[in-house]
């Protein structure tokens, strides 16, 4: 944890706009003020340590238009934090979790055999596909798996449930084609029988004129 006298030396600064030294010259600064007990500067020691060190930094960092009134800091709680010169304007939030394709693969791979479904390699790429990369927190990432898998298993019982629909036509189909040639077959056999009968008939009708000939 930083002292008082750095504290207090990097606040003033700040304010008037001088910022980027190291614990060094925050060191530096006490030795030439003569600060001994850096946990209890005085007033001049830090006004001479903040000269000390814009003198020194001149040409090096650059000044604000307007300096603000200097106040002396009573504790370390009330320090400025010292801004660092390449500290980065924009940073990820610490637990956000970020996968690559083999990760995700592989998690919806244990998740599916976890629940007793088999998929295989291209079915697990395929579901892969509609989930993101990035997750701010484990319970977001379990719902986007769990997700795609229930989508995943609708669109395996659709395409399931499209294919009996066809084999149930396909079957009704051949069904009603089969009934339509018995029934030919049975009016070609009806026809026949019926012609035979017919001839029968004139037969017996040429054999009974025969013999009622025969019995005159």
């Amino acid at each position: 944890m930083s002292d008082k006298f750095t504290n207090n030396v990097r606040a003033r600064l700040y304010k008037q706009g001088y910022q980027g030294f190291t614990k060094d010259d925050y060191t530096t600064a006490a030795i030439a003020v003569e600060c001994d007990d850096l946990d209890n500067p005085t007033k001049e020691q830090l006004s001479q340590a903040v000269d000390y060190l814009k003198v020194k930094s001149t040409s090096q960092l650059s000044v604000t238009d307007e300096p603000v009134e200097e106040t002396f800091l009573v504790g370390v709680e009330d320090a400025q934090p010292e801004v660092e010169s390449n500290q980065l304007a924009v940073t990820e939030p610490e637990n956000q979790i970020v996968l690559t394709e083999q990760e995700k693969q592989a998690l919806v791979a244990d998740i599916a055999q976890g629940a007793g479904i088999e998929l295989k390699a291209a079915d697990v790429k395929q579901i892969t596909v509609s989930i993101a990369s990035t997750f701010a927190s484990r319970k977001e990432l379990n719902e986007a798996i769990f997700n795609a898998l229930v989508h995943f298993a609708r669109e395996f019982k659709n395409q399931e449930v499209s294919k009996i629909r066809r084999k149930a036509d396909e079957i009704r189909q051949t069904l009603a084609e089969m009934d339509d040639v018995a029934g030919s077959e049975l009016t070609q056999i009806k026809q026949a029988m019926e012609a035979t009968a017919l001839d029968y008939k004139s037969q017996f009708a040429d054999l009974a004129l025969s013999f009622a000939g025969i019995i005159d």
